[in-house]
């Protein structure tokens, strides 16, 4: 597993499951998956993206949310439109504040 996901700005952070593990629950919700399939869709794509990157010390936020959409993609493409949705919403509001 990596000890550290190095985010867009190049500046490191410990890299931590559970955060990860919030965001596809959270996309989950906002796709309005009920809580059970919800907690599903999180074990199974957490564990293929924990799967896929174990090797590595360092991990990218950018490939962690490739590997993230191309799971959650399979698993539950409702979620995976939410997971965009956030996502694009959150670029604009980092344009705006710049």
């Amino acid at each position: 597993m990596p000890k550290q996901v190095i985010k867009r700005k190049g500046k490191g952070e410990p890299f931590r499951p559970e955060k990860l593990k919030r965001s596809i629950m959270g996309a989950a919700k906002d796709a309005h998956i009920p809580a059970a399939k919800a907690k599903a869709i999180v074990g199974k794509v957490s564990r293929a993206v924990f799967k896929s990157i174990a090797k590595r010390k360092t991990v990218t936020v950018a490939v962690l949310r490739k590997k993230v959409l191309s799971h959650l993609s399979k698993a539950s493409p409702v979620t995976a439109k939410a997971w965009r949705a956030y996502d694009r919403r959150r670029r604009m509001r980092r344009k705006s504040r710049a």
